[in-house]
């Protein structure tokens, strides 16, 4: 009898909770069908007026030398014990040191962090690897292939294949909500949590239903839900959108000193431009963004969010981002005049954030504008 009183009050409940994903879904999908539209007519008018240049794109026939630079680490492999799938990863420092483990974003691979590996190898065992499907990682090609569970099992499994324990956690972009939820499932094994323009879980579904016009401004992860069309546009014009994500004048890096080279951006092309290069790191946003209404726990570990203040992909972090959904020690830092590549485009900030950071310097909570 109890139970069945129990239920009948959870009905309210359950009926608020089903419509509130209705209501996410319809939003979702309906960006995205405007978003295609939008990136139809745009491909539709290039291809007339040029089609052999619009629908060309190259397959590049081997890496640029920058991702086999010595300077930049040792490059290994492990396997997933989980899973069986060889993870590439690139390390510098001595391996007795503390674990730094660093997770890219989009369209991004291990090379991302490359001014971070530099700067902490001689404290931390720095270890940047290439998620599953990204550069020279497995991947596999099924997109249940790319659901947070096996994710968050790549990332327990490479800590302890590195001989370690615990780490600090340091994410980018979809890296930056991998290791949310990372911190969220296992504190046990993140020492301290470094999260790069990426909303807490909880706090990009807040943002989406109190502000729609967000999904607006990340039409792009909407657009992602699509299954080919995405491929297809990121691809033409020998992977234009690509590289005007880097180096176009609204979303790419700012710091003029900190612009990608031409070998630099072939970096991030080279296993993108391979068949089927592009549909295994999208998968992420087809996974990532079905476990949104799900995962509102607070951190439980010492965070720290730093967001660049120009970011034209995501705006949320200007409202706090995670900091209120951190139960631990947390700090918001905004990087004026700083694009959504944070860390590649005022690394030398960046970095010294993260020193004090470690350090425990300045770790409370509030919202520090840093000036760089």
């Amino acid at each position: 009898m109890s139970n069945k009183i129990t239920r009948f009050l959870l009905l309210p409940t359950r009926f608020c909770l089903c419509l509130l994903s209705l209501l996410y879904w319809v939003l979702v999908y309906g960006t995205a069908l405007i978003t295609a539209s939008m990136v139809l007519t745009r491909i539709a008018w290039r291809g007339l007026k040029n089609p052999r240049k619009t629908f060309q794109w190259t397959v590049r026939k081997s890496p640029p030398s920058c991702l086999r630079d010595p300077e930049l680490g040792r490059h290994g492999y492990v396997r997933a014990r989980s899973s069986g799938l060889r993870l590439h990863y690139v390390e510098k420092g001595d391996n007795k040191n503390p674990l730094m483990l660093f997770l890219h974003g989009f369209p991004e691979n291990w090379y991302s962090w490359r001014y971070q590996m530099c700067e902490f190898s001689a404290q931390y065992h720095t270890v940047a690897i290439d998620l599953r499907g990204c550069g020279d990682s497995a991947a596999p090609c099924r997109p249940e292939d790319y659901a947070l569970e096996k994710l968050l099992d790549d990332i327990r499994d490479t800590i302890s294949s590195l001989g370690h324990t615990s780490c600090v956690l340091v994410g980018h972009d979809w890296g930056g909500m991998l290791a949310w939820y990372f911190a969220l499932e296992r504190p046990d094994m993140v020492q301290r949590l470094i999260i790069m323009n990426a909303p807490h879980p909880a706090s990009w579904l807040d943002a989406v239903l109190r502000r729609p016009s967000q999904l607006l401004q990340a039409g792009h992860v909407c657009f992602f839900q699509l299954p080919l069309l995405p491929e297809i546009a990121l691809s033409v014009e020998d992977f234009k959108l690509v590289r005007s994500l880097f180096c176009g004048r609204r979303l790419g890096i700012r710091n003029r000193a900190r612009q990608l080279t031409a070998e630099q951006l072939e970096g991030y092309l080279y296993r993108l431009s391979q068949p089927g290069g592009l549909t295994a790191p999208l998968h992420y946003y087809r996974a990532l963004l079905s476990n949104s209404l799900y995962k509102h726990q607070d951190a439980q570990v010492a965070c720290m969010l730093i967001w660049g203040e120009d970011d034209g992909l995501l705006v949320e972090g200007r409202s706090g981002g995670g900091r209120p959904y951190a139960r631990a020690a947390a700090t918001v830092h905004m990087i004026p005049h700083c694009s959504h590549w944070v860390q590649q485009d005022q690394p030398e900030v960046v970095n010294k954030l993260m020193s004090d950071f470690l350090l425990g310097l300045g770790v409370e909570q509030h919202h520090t504008h840093q000036q760089g």
